[in-house]
């Protein structure tokens, strides 16, 4: 399989697909509902699977209803999805910032009586409202968790399975250590440990949505390759580093179960000029959705950029800030982000590598709206 993806990857850009097996899940979150549900209702005959995100883990271990799943918009954006047998798969967050909230996570797995209790309460949460399933998006834990996930997911998986449900996982992408770290050594590189087993996650999880997106300076070689050439380089999805981490996925995860996860979004990056002893600086300042980037593209009367990432990208000085204020000098900026040409290059990927489809975070009614065209 994998053999196969490589030599199909010389002929992507050539070929023509046709995109109607592919799975398209989209993550709708709570605090842009009601744009996130009016953009999907509009739209229900272009998806398979909505996730309204999100739950979210507290530190007892506790489920937090930040959806309030029952109210409007998405009992009507449920009703009307089950009446076309799209299936629902709510997201549980868990993003723990610091040391002490990882380590609440792991106790929490790794506590037999707290990670079956907690189990349990997922399962119960499901059967109430009638789910068709779970998204378990659990990030940012410490190596250390990776048995006890492991058994989490295992354990969470057969309970679901009981009642007809299913279990979806979103796990981080996975930069090949060669890739990620391009001047260390292979002993060192072997030593790389992660939280997520991806062996065990494949065999237990019912399909598995790799983050595909927030790639930034994450892969050396590709940093490097743009830094050779002069040209600004922070992607939120280079298409070459979607290859490497799903072709990685895949040897140990089944094509058939994965699905890539897509971004609707970008950043704003200020650019601090080098000088004598330091070189230039992109620091972030802020996420920019599609409709933002659109509105200060036609403000500015200028014209995004298509980079070598297959994503776009503008510049431009100011001495105005945000809020009007004068800034006292002239800044440069940077404005990166994806559109829906990007997605459908991640689509390609999908359909050729063989995989279950992809997962489109986010659906905030901020993206771009020919994203809706291109998926069938």
């Amino acid at each position: 399989m994998i053999k196969k993806a490589l030599v199909g990857i010389l002929i992507l850009q050539s070929v023509s697909f046709s995109y109607a097996a592919l799975e398209t899940a989209v993550w709708i979150p709570y605090w842009r509902k009601s744009e996130g549900a009016t953009s999907t209702l509009l739209h229900l005959g272009k998806v398979t699977q909505i996730s309204p995100f999100a739950y979210e883990l507290q530190a007892d271990g506790s489920i937090k209803d930040a959806l309030k799943a029952t109210e409007e918009p998405w009992t009507t954006l449920i009703k009307e999805a089950k009446k076309k047998k799209i299936k629902i798969y709510p997201s549980i967050l868990s993003y723990p910032q610091v040391a002490s909230e990882q380590n609440n996570v792991y106790i929490l797995l790794a506590q037999k009586k707290k990670r079956q209790a907690h189990v349990k309460e997922i399962v119960a949460l499901v059967k109430k409202n009638k789910f068709d399933g779970i998204d378990i998006d659990y990030e940012n834990k410490i190596a250390e968790s990776r048995p006890y996930f492991s058994i989490f997911l295992t354990e969470l998986g057969v309970a679901l399975r009981k009642d007809g449900k299913k279990l979806i996982c979103t796990v981080e992408a996975r930069t090949p250590p060669e890739s990620k770290y391009a001047t260390t050594s292979k002993e060192i590189l072997s030593r790389v440990e992660y939280a997520n087993d991806y062996k065990i996650i494949g065999k237990v999880c019912d399909q598995v949505r790799i983050m595909a997106y927030d790639q930034g300076l994450d892969d050396a070689n590709l940093v490097n390759q743009h830094k050779n050439r002069g040209a600004l380089y922070r992607p939120v999805a280079d298409v070459e580093w979607v290859k490497k981490i799903m072709t990685l996925a895949m040897e140990d995860i089944p094509a058939r179960k994965l699905l890539i996860g897509v971004a609707t979004y970008g950043y704003k990056y200020e650019i601090v000029p080098a000088t004598a002893t330091s070189s230039i600086r992109t620091p972030r300042i802020g996420s920019m959705n599609f409709n933002y980037t659109d509105e200060l593209v036609k403000m500015l009367n200028i014209t995004p950029t298509r980079n070598g990432a297959g994503e776009l990208h503008f510049t431009y000085a100011t001495s105005t800030g945000v809020n009007g204020e004068q800034l006292g000098e002239m800044k440069q900026f940077l404005v990166w982000y994806s559109d829906a040409q990007s997605i459908a290059d991640k689509i390609r990927i999908a359909k050729l590598y063989n995989l279950a489809g992809i997962s489109i975070f986010k659906v905030d009614g901020g993206q771009d709206p020919l994203m809706w065209s291109i998926l069938k």
